[in-house]
């Protein structure tokens, strides 16, 4: 363990009490007052109450910023952690690992871990620890919010970026590396065997096996997400519509059916791209040898069905 950060979050007396933050030179960065989230000249960051966090000093529907629907940090199933519109945040949480969604990838940024008489919040990002609250009755969103909290003081998303992108300029023996030439989407790892989101671990629900010529996803394994390699193109196991399926013909790849030459694709210099199309249309870069069957699945997108 790398002990490169560590925040003590004090709970002294009862709840209500004031409750400073403290660094290991014991500066104090929040203040916890009455379940809110505080600085040292009293700006209100976050206030909770229940399952809720709130922005600033509010409880107020229009300023909810979280809503966790959860019972544990520790349950099996998945927990979404909503936004201020309802919708689905880029958090979540799955057996005490809180997952942050960015570029249609998921990342495992944190863990949170009840012992005895005290909370643990551990930076996944540096293998670090995080946070550490010496009590137990706190609330869910309460420890949430001060794991958000320092998420923003430590800028924890622009180091999970910079760790994404290094990881992805450092090519690792054994391991291929498919990648938008444009944009943020997702960098996918071949290692022979698995397909997976950069940085996913191998539980993660998009992580791909292919082998005897079969593409499936491992962890949710369903006879309409597998697909066939016949040699020349991926085919689904449970039929399909044949407009829908795609062939390489002659170092291209085109539909079989009612094919539209401006959708054709092409290998070029370890990039494939449309024959016709616009430059960063759907155009990927390949580092390392990546077999026809995952440059297809990739490039037609299969990987999300």
């Amino acid at each position: 363990m790398n002990w490169l950060k560590l925040i003590s979050i004090l709970f002294i007396g009862q709840l209500s009490a004031q409750l400073p933050a403290l660094d290991l030179q014991q500066d104090t960065l929040f203040l916890i007052n009455e379940g809110k989230l505080e600085s040292k000249t009293g700006e209100v960051f976050f206030s909770t109450k229940g399952n809720i966090v709130f922005k600033g000093n509010s409880s107020a529907s229009k300023d909810i910023l979280f809503t966790l629907a959860l019972d544990s940090f520790s349950q099996k199933k998945r927990a979404t952690i909503y936004n201020n519109k309802g919708g689905e945040s880029a958090f979540s949480i799955k057996e005490s690992i809180i997952y942050y969604q960015l570029a249609d990838a998921e990342y495992a940024v944190a863990t949170i871990v009840q012992n005895f008489d005290n909370w643990a919040i551990y930076n996944l990002l540096n293998d670090s620890l995080l946070a550490f609250i010496p009590a137990v009755d706190v609330s869910k969103a309460q420890v949430f919010a001060s794991f958000y909290g320092l998420w923003n003081l430590l800028k924890m998303k622009e180091s999970l970026q910079a760790k994404i992108k290094a990881s992805t300029n450092t090519q690792q023996d054994g391991l291929s590396v498919i990648q938008p030439v444009f944009g943020n989407g997702v960098v996918w790892v071949w290692d022979g065997k698995y397909l997976y989101p950069n940085g996913a671990n191998m539980s993660h629900n998009m992580v791909w096996i292919y082998e005897n010529n079969k593409l499936a996803p491992r962890n949710y394994p369903r006879t309409q997400e597998e697909w066939s390699w016949d040699g020349s193109g991926l085919k689904p196991y449970w039929g399909g519509n044949p407009q829908g399926l795609w062939s390489w013909q002659n170092g291209v790849l085109r539909q079989i059916w009612n094919n539209n030459y401006k959708n054709e694709y092409f290998i070029e210099e370890n990039v494939i791209r449309k024959r016709f199309g616009n430059y960063g249309d759907n155009e990927w870069e390949m580092k390392g040898t990546i077999p026809l069957p995952i440059i297809t699945a990739v490039v037609l997108g299969l990987l999300y069905r």
